[in-house]
C-alpha cells in the first residue's frame, strides 16, 4: 500500500506531501487539483511499469499533457524543467524518481531513480546494478530488473500491486456499448470498454463461490461476502433484479449498440413482463450501469488492488453516492483483515457530492478525507479533514451541533470545500 507521497513541481502542485489511508477522498472546488493528485499517483505507477510513453500514460488514465505542462509553470519564479515524486510504501519500501522535460522531446524522461528497503538502498538508476549502463533511459528500472531473483519478496509484492494502479473514469457511451475500445488493464477498460467480458468473469467468480456456500455454509468466506454485496449494488436504484450476459434478441436491442451480433450485458427490470424484461445496457439507467461498473472494479478477481475512481458520484443521486462509498469502505476493511483474495486494498476517490462524506468515519484512521484548494499564488494545497487528536466523538458532535458531514459541507463550514481560494 502507498502510505505517503511527496509531489514536487507537478502541474498545479508546487510542493505537497500526503499520508494516505485505505480509502482516500479528495473534495474541493473545480480546478483545484484533485485529479492532478490522482495523476501524480498514476505517474509514479507508470514509472514502475513500462515507462513514460503515450500509450503507457494512457493505460493509467492520465491525460496526455505535453511534458512542459507536466512541470509547474507559475508566474512567480523560474520555470522548472523537472518534477519529483517520493513514495513511501508499506514494509519499509521507498521509491524516489526525478523526471525531466527535455527540449524538443514529446515525452518526459527519467533523470534519476532510487529504491530503498528498510533504510538501505537496493538499486538506483546510476549505480544499482552491474548492467546499469545498458538500461533503457526511457523505461523505469523496475520494469527492466524485476525478474532478478535477488529482489526481496516484500518489494516485489508491493510494486507488483502498485504498478497496476489506474484511474477509472467510466463514460456512458462505453458502458452502453455505443463505443468499443481496448482494455489495457483487465478486467474492464478505464471508461467501461469490454463490459460484457468483465461481467461474465464477475458472475463466474460469484457462481463458484455460491457453489461453495451451498455445499458448506461459510466455506465461501470473506470473498463470498465481498462479491455478493458488490453484486447487490446493481439493485440499489430499485428497478433492477438481475443482470447477466446473453446473445441479444435483435428486436429488443438498440441499433445504436456497436456490436449487436455478439454478447451484450442485460439487466432485468422487475416491473416488466417476463418476455420483455431483459433490457440491454443501452436501455438501462446510467446510474445502474455506473454501479455495475463499480461492482466489477471492486471485486472482480482480475481487478487492480489499488485504483482511483474520478468523480465517484458520477450519474448517481446523493443516496446512491453514499451507498456506493459505504460499500467501498466495507470492501477495503474486509481486505485489510487478510482473509480475502478478492477486493480492493487501497482506493482514491474524488467527488463534488456532499453526501459522500457521510460514508466516512473521521475517527477511523484507515479512511481519510482531504480538502484540496489553491492558495493565493495558485499552488494546490491539501489538508486532511479530521477531528483534533484529543477530541472525542461526543465533543465532535457537540461542536458541530449534531450535523452530519454533508450538512457541515453544505453550510460552508469546511474551509476550501466550496472552492474558495486561501
Amino acid at each position: 500500500m502507498l502510505e505517503r507521497l511527496k509531489i514536487l513541481r507537478f502541474k498545479s502542485i508546487k510542493e505537497l506531501e500526503l499520508e494516505f489511508g485505505q480509502v482516500n477522498l479528495f473534495i474541493g472546488g473545480n480546478g483545484t487539483g484533485k485529479t492532478s493528485v490522482l495523476e501524480a499517483v498514476g505517474l509514479m505507477s507508470a514509472c514502475l511499469g513500462r515507462g513514460l510513453g503515450d500509450s503507457d500514460l494512457d493505460s493509467k488514465g492520465l491525460r496526455r499533457t505535453p511534458p512542459k505542462l507536466m512541470t509547474s509553470a507559475f508566474k512567480y519564479g523560474s520555470l522548472p524543467i523537472s518534477l519529483e515524486l517520493h513514495g513511501t510504501f508499506a514494509k519499509g519500501i521507498e521509491y524516489r524518481v526525478v523526471l525531466k522535460s527535455a527540449e524538443n522531446s514529446p515525452l518526459l524522461r527519467f533523470h534519476s531513480e532510487i529504491f530503498e528497503y528498510k533504510g538501505a538502498r537496493i538499486f538506483s538508476r546510476a549505480t544499482s546494478v552491474s548492467n546499469a549502463d545498458h538500461l533503457d533511459p526511457n523505461r523505469g528500472i523496475w520494469d527492466q530488473i524485476k525478474a532478478d531473483n535477488n529482489i526481496p519478496s516484500e518489494v516485489r509484492g508491493e510494486f507488483s500491486k502498485y504498478s497496476r494502479y489506474v484511474i477509472y473514469t467510466p463514460q456512458t457511451d462505453f458502458l452502453r456499448g455505443r463505443k468499443s475500445g481496448k482494455i489495457d488493464t483487465p478486467p474492464v477498460g478505464l471508461h467501461g470498454e469490454g463490459l460484457p467480458e468483465a461481467v461474465s468473469g464477475f458472475l463466474a467468480a460469484r457462481d463458484r463461490l455460491r457453489g461453495y456456500e451451498r455445499k458448506r455454509p461459510g466455506s465461501g468466506g470473506v470473498d463470498w461476502e465481498i462479491i455478493s454485496k458488490c453484486a447487490e449494488l446493481v439493485e440499489l436504484p430499485g428497478w433492477a433484479s438481475r443482470f447477466g450476459v446473453h446473445r441479444a434478441n435483435p428486436d429488443l436491442t438498440s441499433r445504436d449498440i456497436f456490436d449487436r451480433s455478439g454478447e451484450v450485458v442485460y439487466i432485468e427490470d422487475r416491473f416488466m413482463h417476463a418476455r420483455m424484461n431483459r433490457l440491454s445496457v443501452y436501455d438501462s439507467s446510467e446510474g445502474t450501469l455506473f454501479l455495475l461498473f463499480a461492482a466489477i472494479i471492486l471485486s472482480h478477481p482480475e481487478a487492480p488492488k489499488i485504483f482511483a475512481l474520478d468523480n465517484v458520484d458520477n450519474a448517481l443521486n446523493p443516496k446512491l453516492t453514499r451507498k456506493l462509498v459505504e460499500q467501498i469502505v466495507r470492501v477495503t476493511s474486509a481486505k485489510s483483515n487478510g482473509q480475502a483474495s478478492l477486493g480492493a486494498q487501497q482506493v482514491f476517490l474524488t467527488s463534488h457530492n456532499p453526501t459522500v462524506l457521510d460514508a466516512f468515519d473521521l475517527f477511523d484512521d484507515r479512511f481519510r478525507v482531504f480538502v484540496v484548494r489553491r492558495n493565493k499564488r495558485g499552488h494546490t494545497t491539501a489538508g486532511r479533514l479530521q477531528p483534533k487528536s484529543e477530541m472525542s466523538r461526543e465533543n465532535w458532535q457537540l461542536l458541530n451541533e449534531g450535523r452530519n458531514l454533508s450538512q457541515i459541507w453544505l453550510d460552508g463550514d469546511i474551509p476550501g470545500a466550496m472552492g474558495d481560494f486561501s
